[in-house]
């Protein structure tokens, strides 16, 4: 029974890990898509930026603004 068991999970794990990668053996590139808002055009495109580099910006924005009520406009956080 419990070979069955691992025998029927095995092959119902192959399938899928097959049936995920099948849109990566027939590409052209052979490559896995970018799946980072930095380094996919389409993404960009959009407009999405990554949240990391929007943070970043916005506290450099309010770190370089005099007043201690600032805000910044992209995201309205203040200090």
């Amino acid at each position: 029974m419990f070979w069955e068991l691992l025998l029927l999970v095995v092959g119902i794990l192959g399938i899928a890990i097959l049936a995920m990668g099948i849109n990566v053996f027939f590409r052209k590139n052979k490559k896995f898509p970018e799946s980072s808002i930095g380094g996919n055009k389409d993404m960009r495109k959009l407009g999405l930026k990554c949240a990391k580099h929007e943070e970043i910006k916005c506290r450099r924005d309010i770190d370089g603004l005099a007043s201690g009520s600032a805000s910044c406009g992209s995201c309205g956080h203040t200090s």
